[in-house]
C-alpha cells in the first residue's frame, strides 16, 4: 500500500522533488478522502455527492478543501453548476481507484481462508450476454473459489476494450469484433443472426426470412453505441436493404418488450430472447449472419490466478448453456409450428364460439 500512495503522489504536479512530497504528506490524505473525492467526481457536484454518501454539503466541501491543501493543487473547476476536475483532479481520480481497489483486494485476502484463491475479479459483459450466462457462471465460480470478490459491471463492448486497455477491468465477455490490436480475442461459442417477432406477427409462423425481405419491414433498433446495431447495419449494406426504424431504443429488454406493441421486429442475435416464450427467433436467409462470443483480455499481462480460473470455468460452461438454449427454442418452434392458429379457427367459426361461450367452458 506505502508503494501504491508513493506512485500515486509522484503523477501530480509539483511531487517530483522529495522535499515536495514530504510537505505534502505531513497531513496525511486518509480512505475516506478518496472516497469522497471519487463520489463528487462521479456526481459533478458537492450536494449530490453528499446525498450519495448521507452526509452534509458543509462537511463534503470542507473535506475536498482538506484535500487540495494537503496535495497543493486544485482538484476541481467550475463550469456553470457543474463540477469538473482539472487536469490534476484526473489524475487523482485514476490513482484513487487503483488504491481503493488494492485496498479491497488486500482485506479480501485476510479474511480468506487457507487453500483458497485470494484476489478479486472486475469483469465486464455487455447487456445481452449478462442476463443469459452471468448469474450461472456467477454462481458456479463463487462455489469453487468463495474467496475471490467479484465486480461485474455491464457496459457496451467498446466501452469493454478502453477498460481493459486502460487497466480498469480484469477480462471482458462480450462479442469478438477484434478491433483493437492490443486485446487478445478468445471465441468460446458462436451464435447467428435473427428476426426476433412476437407471436402474433405476420411472419411468427415462417421457418426463415431472407435479409432482402427486410427492406421496409417495421423494425425497432439499438442506438449505434451498441455493437450489434453496427453489426446489424452492416448485414442490411451488404444486402442492399433499409429496414423502417419505427423506435429506437437504448435498452434491449425495452426493445423486447416493445415488438408486440409495436407490431415490428428486431435484427439481434438468438442469444436475445433469453428464454421467453413470448417472443420467436426466425432464421435469416443471408450472408455474413454469424458472430462470434467470447472473452477479451489485454495482450500481454500476467493472467492472474483468478483470471485464469475464471477463463477456465468460462470455456466449459458457456458452450453448454447456449447448447441447452438452443435446443429449447427449437423444441418451442417446433411446438409453436406445429399448433394451429387458433385465433383464426376462432374467427373461422363464430357460431361455435358463441356456444363455447353460453355453454360456460
Amino acid at each position: 500500500m506505502g508503494e501504491k500512495f508513493r506512485n500515486f503522489f509522484a503523477a501530480l504536479p509539483e511531487a517530483a522533488s522529495l522535499g515536495n512530497l514530504q510537505r505534502m504528506t505531513h497531513d496525511p490524505v486518509e480512505i475516506r478522502h478518496l472516497r469522497y473525492f471519487l463520489a463528487v467526481a462521479e456526481a459533478g457536484s458537492f450536494s449530490r455527492a453528499a446525498n450519495r454518501l448521507s452526509i452534509s454539503q458543509p462537511n463534503i466541501s470542507q473535506q475536498m478543501r482538506d484535500l487540495e491543501v494537503t496535495l497543493r493543487v486544485d482538484l476541481f473547476q467550475r463550469h456553470g453548476k457543474r463540477i469538473l476536475l482539472t487536469p490534476a483532479g484526473k489524475i487523482l481520480e485514476t490513482r484513487a481507484r487503483s488504491i481503493l481497489r488494492e485496498l479491497e483486494s488486500f482485506l479480501q485476502e485476510l479474511s480468506t481462508e487457507p487453500g483458497e484463491i485470494p484476489g478479486a475479479l472486475h469483469l465486464g459483459v455487455v447487456p445481452i450476454l449478462n442476463v443469459a450466462f452471468m448469474p450461472l457462471l456467477l454462481g458456479d465460480f463463487a462455489a469453487l473459489h468463495p474467496g475471490v470478490r467479484l465486480t461485474v459491471e455491464e457496459i457496451s463492448s467498446t466501452e469493454i476494450e478502453t477498460a481493459l486497455e486502460e487497466g480498469r477491468m480484469d477480462v471482458g465477455l462480450g462479442f469478438l469484433t477484434r478491433h483493437s490490436p492490443n486485446l487478445h480475442y478468445e471465441r468460446l461459442c458462436t451464435d447467428q443472426f435473427a428476426l426476433i417477432v412476437h407471436r402474433g406477427h405476420k411472419w411468427a409462423r415462417r421457418r426463415t426470412v431472407n435479409v432482402s425481405e427486410l427492406h421496409q419491414a417495421r423494425v425497432l433498433q439499438l442506438p449505434d453505441t451498441f455493437v450489434m446495431r453496427r453489426m446489424s447495419d452492416a448485414i442490411c449494406r451488404e444486402h442492399q436493404v433499409r429496414p423502417r426504424n419505427v423506435a429506437e431504443i437504448n435498452s434491449i429488454e425495452t426493445l423486447l418488450r416493445s415488438l408486440a406493441p409495436l407490431d415490428a421486429a428486431a435484427l439481434m442475435p438468438k442469444i436475445a430472447l433469453r428464454g421467453t416464450t413470448e417472443l420467436t427467433a426466425i432464421r435469416l436467409k443471408g450472408k455474413n449472419l454469424a458472430l462470434e462470443i467470447g472473452l477479451l483480455r489485454l495482450i500481454g499481462s500476467s493472467a492472474s490466478d483468478v483470471v485464469s480460473e475464471f477463463a477456465k470455468l468460462a470455456r466449459a460452461t458457456i458452450p453448454k448453456i447456449v447448447g441447452v438454449r438452443r435446443r429449447r427454442r427449437s423444441q418451442q418452434s417446433e411446438t409453436f409450428h406445429a399448433a394451429p392458429p387458433r385465433a383464426k379457427k376462432r374467427a373461422a367459426n363464430p357460431k361455435r364460439r358463441g356456444v363455447t361461450a353460453s355453454s360456460g367452458r
